[in-house]
């Protein structure tokens, strides 16, 4: 008992002496805490954001910490189910059953307002007890309203901006037949649908008892069986967890969370210039504390106790970080997820006491990596260990450029590039300063010397810059090269002059509209949803003969012809072949509900955006299948003699259609533009903090070079060189290191564009994208870096020759 006593006393006695150390080396500690706290921000908001995918049905539609287990919705091809359906369930005892009806309301600037409705009688008196969150929607202040009515219509504080005119007025919604117009109040988190009533919601929309779906809770085996037999031919039974929306996701997710994870390394070279400081600087201090009779063991375990709490600490600090990095990115992810992959509930972001322990654990392996990296037996094989990486990097990497098949391996393949060219770069770096140079100028001299001794001091930092500029090149050639090929391809496809949105084909019209002599080309656009294979997929139709499809391209660059539809012909998209398997000549079964509709693949065509199947056919076949088809509208294509304009005002005066579902080929160009542009929204983002992360890594790596330089730039300056010669040689020197490493960066970021473009992109999206390069964008961004990482040198190397100074 006594000598465990001794023992605990000692290791507290170490502890004491290592936060007496850290007091007086504060920057310090905040370089350790602030490497590990950036990196687990970055992986714990995109982990938050994937973990509130998974688990989105924890609250239902009405808010309420009641988890959703299947959803009843629509038969496929239908937009609503009947509300008799609902109350058929309750009267056979499914109380846990909750109706919901979606929709929007049009303002009069023609902004929209996505609305559902619930039953807020579940959850009214939970909001009059927290209703301190609640402001009136044309008060600037935070009072509470004095009641809250079932016409309340609850609105996201974020789309604030939505319900003001220009004049800052509440804006006015269009309701046809007179409806008073809804009591608005501001309310966080409540998310992308604005929430009222149910019985208010269906009053706005016209819905007519109509409902989008209803929520179940807690279904056992037993129930689900009843309640197919129930709702059989009507609509149709989901897993919650098992919708269009969780198999179309996975590629986008898993993408972010590997950019995330790179984000992750670039900030642990942070914190291993402060670890290898510390180490360093407590050499002597862990002498002297083994010369007053602690125990090795002691001491190991001490040190052991306080990286731990450190990395709870940096744990707890990033996911605290990555919860408003998360919030930041949210409304962009939900615009992403829902315009592309079929999300059917916006994201809300919760605090995740995991993502606490999923930094911890990153951070004590991150730890346990860096330490032993500085073990004299590691250090004593640094030679062998090199050419032990550099074989099997190199042996990995030509297996993968041939045999990489799915997503693991093609980001692994991203990986060993980083790998390779970490191990190459800091070797060519120190034997080109090591290369013996004739200079004739004594400041030149000492400025070649001085690199080649404090090279490896500044290897840390050459490799976050590597990579994070690499990656950023990379990513930039991707963004690219998609926008360039995306151009290209919207060019052809949208090729029509104007597009009318229509809810139903008119043949009248269709036939006026198709003889008129200003009138090329008049085709329509009808599809209907279903499942390949259980894949969620899409057969579409834009006219009754092979002429309706030539704006389509097919990947084997030949023209659309009739034997592409002779004997139940079809065409699919590429993504059927490259990700889904699908070859030519295979007869691809589209199902919808108990409907089957077969047809040949005669082509495949380029298809970006969609992460999905789709299938093109004939409108003939398609309307004899019998299926439920949603159409969409008509592509008009005008004669060079006649103008958009002239035309649009004969379809309204003329042909009385709405202006506003009239699109200009333009309008609807930008459009699919912003769309795809939302997708790179989050990877930009992220590129900027892994850029800044490796930024902030130089600015720290010239800090620490600061105590032992201090002596030399004394004797410079003792021999007469002034203080603003000592200080441009310094930068010319960081400018110098910071533009070799660009140039390495720049073939990393081409080998990096080239696997993100031929494998993780088909692989993991199935689409293939042409590479395209914007040579000025690259070169402004390799030497915006430099400038800036001149700038970021400037703070330490200036505060070193003040310091210099000061000691003369």
């Amino acid at each position: 008992m006594v000598v465990l006593t001794s023992f605990t006393n000692e290791i507290k006695i170490i502890l004491t002496t290592h936060i007496a150390f850290y007091r007086r080396h504060p920057w310090l500690m905040a370089l350790f805490i602030l490497g590990f706290s950036l990196g687990s921000a970055l992986l714990t908001a995109i982990s938050g954001l994937n973990q509130e995918a998974k688990t989105r049905y924890q609250h239902s539609s009405a808010l309420i910490n009641n988890p959703v287990t299947h959803l009843i919705k629509p038969l496929t091809g239908k937009q609503t189910i009947d509300g008799n359906l609902w109350i058929n369930l309750r009267q056979q005892g499914f109380i846990n059953a909750q109706p919901v009806l979606r929709g929007r309301l049009k303002a009069n600037d023609d902004k929209t307002l996505a609305i559902q409705g619930v039953d807020t009688l579940l959850w009214v008196n939970q909001l009059q007890q927290n209703n301190s969150q609640y402001q009136q929607a044309d008060e600037n202040d935070n009072k509470t309203p004095s009641h809250f009515s079932l016409s309340t219509l609850l609105v996201d504080s974020q789309f604030a901006g939505r319900l003001q005119t220009k004049t800052g007025s509440q804006a006015q919604f269009v309701l046809k037949n007179g409806q008073v117009q809804p009591d608005i109040r501001l309310m966080d988190n409540v998310g992308l649908w604005a929430i009222t009533d149910i019985a208010h919601a269906d009053y706005l929309l016209e819905a007519k008892g109509q409902l989008s779906f209803i929520e179940l809770s807690h279904v056992t085996e037993l129930q689900v069986v009843q309640i197919k037999q129930l709702i059989a031919g009507k609509a149709q039974l989901i897993d919650a967890e098992q919708q269009s929306f969780d198999v179309l996701s996975q590629a986008f997710f898993f993408n972010l969370t590997a950019l995330a994870m790179l984000g992750y390394i670039v900030a642990v070279f942070l914190s291993f210039n402060a670890i290898k400081l510390t180490l360093t600087a407590r050499q002597k201090l862990i002498k002297q504390m083994q010369l007053l009779g602690c125990t090795k063991l002691s001491i190991q375990l001490s040190l052991s106790i306080e990286l731990i709490i450190v990395s709870l600490c940096t744990a707890l600090i990033g996911t605290l970080g990555g919860y408003f990095i998360a919030n930041g990115l949210v409304l962009d992810v939900n615009r992403t997820l829902v315009g592309l992959y079929q999300l059917d509930k916006a994201l809300v972001i919760h605090w995740q006491w995991t993502n606490i322990l999923l930094g911890f654990a990153l951070n004590i392996s991150a730890l346990a990596v860096i330490l032993l990296t500085q073990a004299k037996q590691v250090a004593s094989k640094v030679q062998l260990i090199f050419y032990a990486l550099l074989v099997s990097t190199s042996v990995g990497l030509i297996w993968l450029l041939n045999y990489a098949t799915n997503e693991y391996q093609a980001l692994l393949l991203c990986f060993t590039l980083l790998v390779l060219f970490i191990l190459l770069v800091p070797k060519a770096l120190s034997g080109l300063v090591a290369l013996p140079f004739t200079l004739s100028n004594p400041l030149a001299q000492w400025l070649h010397a001085d690199t080649r001794f404090h090279i490896k001091d500044l290897h840390i930092a050459i490799i976050a810059i590597l990579v994070a500029l690499g990656s950023a090149i990379g990513m930039q050639i991707m963004v690219k090269s998609f926008s360039t090929t995306l151009n290209a391809h919207l060019e052809k496809q949208l090729s029509a002059d104007i597009y009318l949105r229509s809810n139903e084909i008119d043949h009248n019209l269709r036939q006026t509209l198709s003889h008129l002599p200003e009138v090329a080309q008049l085709s329509i656009y009808m599809k209907s949803e279903g499942k390949v294979n259980n894949v969620p997929a899409k057969l579409s139709s834009f006219g009754e003969s092979f002429e309706h499809y030539q704006q389509i391209s097919l990947t084997s660059g030949s023209p659309i012809s009739d034997k592409n539809f002779m004997d139940k012909g079809c065409l699919a998209n590429e993504q059927s072949n490259i990700k889904f398997g699908l070859s030519l000549g295979d007869v691809a079964v589209f199902e919808q509900n108990s409907t089957h509709f077969n047809c040949r693949i005669t082509g495949f065509f380029y298809d970006y955006g969609n992460p999905s199947i789709s299938l093109l056919t004939l409108e003939k076949r398609q309307n004899s299948a019998t299926l439920n088809t949603e159409f969409i509208g008509y592509s008009i294509r005008l004669n060079t003699s006649t103008t958009v304009v002239t035309f649009s005002e004969r379809l309204v005066n003329e042909f009385k259609q709405d202006s506003t579902l009239i699109l200009p080929n333009k309008r609807f160009k930008q459009i699919a533009n912003a769309l795809f542009d939302d997708t790179f929204v989050v990877t930009k983002a992220l590129n900027g903090f892994i850029l800044a992360i490796a930024l902030l890594s130089l600015c720290t790596s010239l800090l620490s070079l600061s105590v032992n330089q201090l002596k030399q730039l004394t004797i410079l300056r003792n021999l007469g060189v002034t203080q603003q010669q000592l200080l441009t040689m310094k930068l010319l020197q960081t400018g110098g290191i910071v533009l070799f490493t660009a140039l390495f960066a720049i073939p990393l970021g081409f080998a990096l564009g080239f696997a993100l473009l031929k494998f993780v992109m088909p692989i993991a999206f199935g689409w293939t994208i042409h590479f395209s390069l914007d040579l000025t964008s690259l070169l402004i961004m390799c030497l915006t870096l430099v400038g800036v990482s001149v700038l970021c040198a400037y703070l330490p190397i200036r505060k070193l020759t003040n310091l210099e100074a000061k000691e003369l």
